[in-house]
């Protein structure tokens, strides 16, 4: 049961007259109680004949009421029960000051008025003082704001306490009243002389110093709310000097206000204006000046280095916090450095390399924040903002804290931002402006960085290459870059690849930059894939295509370069560039095959028809139909299918046609029609044995051979003579489904451990180089290889079906359900 004595007694039930509340709050404050003490501390002294009658019938109504009083051999008890006087104690044992004071709720138990309740609430009243001390010494020592009207009420009523006297003097002259520190400490003074006749004790006189002293305390004002940073806090230490850097928006100044925290000898504060959009730099002899005044140097020296000199030597023996905001860099920052034990905090766009390697600065680089970050900003504002809202704001906490201001005034924020997001985003001033904040850092590049910014904007990919940024720029561009880095305008998230935050991209291409970039960057994509295709792909009939400098390894290019190709092409029509739409497909199509990305061969295959139609081109009309034909094949869309490969055929010339016959002839196959698909590959096999070209010869034998097993032959002639040939020519995908074919006879002569090993050498070949479309085949067949030699097939059948899945290859997945 809850009881609450920190003011007007109460309870869950109804107490009764005075005297039985009285019983009961004096078994409260201390039990267990013997009749007679109980009696005397509610009567008094003079406890009447009839107290303990009249007190038993006390003890049996509030029993009666619901009272858990008890009576033990040592006295009255009230148990269960939850007293806020002991739960006050508690929480200020765990010096949780706030809690226990926001208990009291008045003058405790004011209405029992005996000498032992006299005394008792004297002694609450005491604690209550005890605690109001500690709750603001804990302020003071923690830089939290103090309630001043509360601390000057308990002032008046307790002038000669000198404690609060101290207390008040300092968080005054905390709050930047000075004056009035200095005022309340010359009244407490004379108060103490007058009515005791002794001057202001060590703690006071030493506050009242502290204050003379003009400790300088130049922090501005903490921010109001505060995204949830923990990490990046925690890598700010005191004593050391901290580098914050962030593009501008990303809450640098943010973060270094929320750590900053008082320190002994005072802070000092300085604005660089390092990226000030209408002031220049503060030169370093001009904040040391403003350092000089605070540490109370009336005429600061005019040479710099006497002032570096004089500051230094004031500030050696201090422990103070000195933040150096919106810095420009190293060398601006420098000069301003103090010596001795003081903590320091720099912000800047840049990452100021200088200081961390020649002061040993520790760098805290801020990224936007992440979409739980974000929301907690917004919603701190903007109870109730849409999820839209929080990723339209990309992360940035200026982005969103011009939103929440924005979103009262404009219903249809989100729908504005869809439309122009940097628009949407000017609050109406220039530090409310995700433009103009941007420019700022764009002002402080040099004209060839700019220029690589600009380009940067315009590339179509996620990301960016430092050959294709390069391409782009028609010169070296590594150093731009690494400025673009240092600056934060660009984020190096892979060795040599660079991106851009959503909203510093959109900024990036507003900026002016030379139109023909982006045909120079088309160009060197389909170039550079040419090469890179011809090196893997080698029997394929080359375009006419200017090559570029094939990559070391070329699989990884494409892997890291997909996307930005896709955009490529996606850019090549937009500017209606129809060339480069269809042969940017041709250069994909190997590796889209060998990585089982048919979606996305369908896709840019989609868009390659219609250009090499638009261009008149006969070779990209037919490369496009014929591989539209296999893809849809492939997807299980054989109409489409054999459609596409009757068009293909209205186009093709000399061994086209044979293309054409193999082509039909896998689609066939998908359909397990084996023997037209078996006619056809066998005609397209007559023909590749006509030409000099291995791999023709080795995928018509390899077709031949399979078709003709699955209507029931059993010769291996086909798939080894096909084997010899691509081993000659490294083919690891060739070799594994030959394998895989060797491994399927073997199978079928019931030869299982022959078989299997067959099996698992053409899927080591397969998984070795990355050939997931040819693996998901390999295990198909593997799973009916097991299932003909009477083995558990199902664990190679599952994994064949999550790689059919990942395909898009559905009508194959449900073929092995």
């Amino acid at each position: 049961m809850e009881f609450a004595l920190l003011g007007p007694v109460e309870a869950g039930v109804g107490l009764g007259p005075l005297r039985q509340r009285a019983v009961l709050v004096a078994v409260l404050l201390d039990a267990p109680v013997p009749v007679d003490r109980l009696a005397e501390r509610v009567w008094g002294p003079a406890v009447p004949r009839s107290a303990r009658r009249t007190l038993f019938s006390y003890l049996s109504r509030l029993k009666s009421a619901g009272v858990p009083i008890e009576r033990r051999p040592a006295g009255y008890v009230v148990e269960p029960s939850t007293v806020d006087v002991d739960r006050f104690r508690e929480l200020m044992r765990d010096k949780r000051y706030d809690e226990a004071l926001a208990l009291w709720r008045g003058e405790p138990f004011a209405e029992l008025d005996s000498p032992w309740f006299t005394e008792v609430r004297a002694a609450l009243i005491a604690e209550r003082d005890a605690a109001e001390f500690e709750q603001v010494e804990s302020a003071l020592s923690n830089g939290v704001r103090i309630d001043l009207a509360g601390l000057a009420g308990r002032c008046a009523r307790r002038p000669l306490d000198e404690r609060l006297a101290a207390q008040y003097v300092l968080a005054l002259h905390r709050a930047g009243r000075t004056a009035d520190a200095l005022a309340h400490y010359d009244r407490t003074r004379r108060v103490l002389l007058d009515e005791l006749g002794v001057e202001p004790g060590p703690l006071l006189r030493r506050r009242h110093l502290e204050v003379l002293e003009a400790v300088p305390r130049q922090l501005p004002a903490r921010p109001r709310s505060f995204a949830a940073r923990q990490e990046d806090l925690a890598k700010i230490q005191v004593g050391a000097i901290t580098v914050i850097s962030g593009p501008g928006g990303v809450g640098k100044t943010w973060l270094a206000l929320q750590w900053a925290r008082p320190h002994p000898d005072g802070e000092l504060y300085a604005d660089l204006r390092g990226f000030d959009p209408a002031r220049e730099p503060v030169r370093p002899e001009v904040a040391l000046r403003g350092f000089l005044r605070a540490l109370g140097v009336g005429e600061p020296p005019a040479d710099l280095d006497d002032q570096v000199a004089l500051y230094r030597t004031l500030t050696a023996s201090k422990r103070m916090l000195v933040l150096l905001d919106n810095a420009r860099d190293a060398e601006q920052v420098t000069p301003l450095l103090p010596a001795g034990p003081s903590t320091v905090l720099i912000t800047s766009r840049h990452r100021l390399h200088g200081l961390v390697t020649g002061h040993g600065a520790r760098p805290v680089p801020l990224d936007v924040l992440d979409e739980a970050g974000s929301r907690l900003v917004l919603r701190a504002h903007l109870p109730g903002a849409p999820d839209e809202l929080v990723e339209l704001c990309g992360g940035l906490p200026l982005a969103l804290g011009i939103a929440a201001a924005r979103a009262h005034a404009v219903p249809d924020l989100v729908q504005e931002l869809r439309e122009d997001r940097l628009g949407a985003l000017d609050g109406g001033d220039l530090t409310a402006s995700l433009r103009a904040v941007f420019s700022w850092s764009l002002r402080a590049l040099d004209t060839t960085t700019a220029e690589v910014f600009a380009l940067l904007g315009r590339t179509p990919g996620p990301d960016a290459g430092t050959a294709a940024v390069a391409a782009m720029a028609g010169r070296p561009v590594r150093a731009d870059l690494r400025r673009l880095e240092d600056a934060h305008l660009v984020e190096q998230h892979l060795p040599g690849r660079y991106r851009m935050h959503d909203l510093v991209r959109l900024h990036a291409a507003e900026q002016p930059a030379d139109p023909e970039a982006a045909r120079r960057l088309v160009r060197y994509y389909l170039g550079t894939a040419f090469a890179a295709d011809r090196v893997i792909y080698t029997y394929r009939s080359p375009i006419d295509v200017t090559p570029g400098t094939a990559p070391d390894e070329p699989l990884s290019w494409f892997a890291a370069e997909h996307a930005c190709l896709r955009a490529a092409q996606r850019m090549a029509l937009d500017h209606g560039w129809d060339d480069e739409v269809w042969r940017l497909a041709w250069v994909l199509d190997g590796y889209h095959v060998q990585r089982g990305l048919l979606l996305d061969l369908r896709a840019m295959w989609s868009d390659g028809l219609p250009a090499a139609r638009r261009c008149g081109s006969r070779l990209g009309q037919f490369v496009a139909h014929r591989m539209l034909g296999i893809v849809h094949g492939q997807l299980g869309d054989y109409d489409t299918a054999h459609h596409h490969l009757a068009q293909a055929r209205g186009f093709a010339a000399g061994v086209q046609h044979a293309h054409v016959d193999m082509a039909t002839a896998r689609v066939l196959s998908f359909q397990e029609d084996w023997q037209p698909a078996l006619d056809l590959a066998r005609r397209s096999l007559d023909v590749y044995e006509t030409l000099d070209n291995d791999l023709w010869q080795a995928l018509g034998h390899t077709a031949v051979g399979w078709f003709a097993t699955r209507l029931g032959a059993r010769d291996a002639t086909h798939f080894e003579r096909a084997l010899a040939l691509f081993r000659k020519h490294d083919d690891s995908s060739g070799e594994a489904d030959n394998l895989a074919n060797l491994g399927h006879l073997h199978a079928l002569a019931g030869r299982a451990d022959t078989a299997i090993a067959h099996y698992e050498r053409a899927l080591e070949l397969l998984r070795a180089t990355d050939l997931a479309y040819d693996e998901a085949v390999v295990l198909e067949q593997y799973g009916e290889a097991l299932e003909i030699l009477g083995r558990d097939a199902t664990a190679v059948r599952s994994q064949a079906a999550a790689l059919f899945r990942s395909q898009n290859r559905m009508h194959k997945v449900r073929e092995l359900r």
